[in-house]
């Protein structure tokens, strides 16, 4: 079954294993070699191949061909730049890992359930100021400050850093909705305040009512390709 994922997932795979292993920030040569020890075929290079077949070195570029350009691993949300060559898996990253890790060995697949990270996340969403003057009516009170504080970006953010983290607010916001399908509420991590299918539902709203109000700003945002 490992087989039958794609690149970028097997990369993410690859990620989360780093991850695993106590590597929360990660180097483009640390998931290369991650990447190649898990799935050599994918990931190594051609024309160097050992009595049994398997390629015996990393192929650099293939993994640099897929977390530098714009590729579905930055552009969905699932990988952030953190620095020069230095890479973290977002939420969405990490849940997205999980759940084909899952499907690509069922023997050890479980029942998925909402992870403590993304409670957090949540938590922090539904916390900030865009949100709550959202929830209590005061929507043209909103500034695009407080829109920035919702998505975790800043006015001076380029388009890539806006595409990942629109893309992991939908894809978290989303796994937390069917999650709640099927349950009343999650507790927060901290004290007993809970939140229901309703509320992920008001921050899924807030993030569509910001996006139409501040369009211009946004458009602004996506003209800025350059990587700061």
């Amino acid at each position: 079954m490992k087989n039958d994922l794609s690149i970028q997932d097997k990369l993410l795979v690859a990620a989360n294993a780093l991850e695993e292993e106590g590597r929360q920030r990660f180097s483009a040569e640390d998931l290369v070699v991650m990447a190649w020890s898990k799935y050599p075929e994918a990931f190594g290079l051609s024309g160097y191949t050992g009595k049994d077949g398997r390629p015996l070195y990393p192929n650099s570029n293939r993994v640099y061909a897929e977390i530098m350009g714009s590729k579905p691993l930055r552009k969905n949300g699932w990988l952030r730049k953190v620095g020069s060559k230095m890479y973290q898996l977002t939420e969405a990253g990490r849940s997205h890992a999980r759940s084909v890790y899952c499907i690509s060995k069922p023997e050890t697949a479980t029942k998925w359930a909402l992870a403590r990270e993304q409670v957090d996340f949540i938590r922090r969403l539904f916390d900030s100021r865009a949100a709550a003057k959202f929830r209590a009516g005061q929507r043209e009170d909103i500034s695009f400050f407080d829109a920035c504080g919702f998505w975790g970006i800043s006015a001076g953010s380029n388009a890539k850093d806006l595409w990942g983290r629109f893309a992991e607010v939908e894809s978290i916001l989303a796994i937390a909705g069917e999650s709640l399908s099927t349950r009343e509420a999650v507790r927060m991590k901290h004290g007993s305040a809970e939140f229901a299918a309703g509320d992920v539902k008001t921050l899924e709203e807030t993030h569509s009512f910001l996006q139409d109000r501040f369009k211009l700003e946004i458009e602004h945002i996506k003209a800025r390709i350059d990587e700061r």
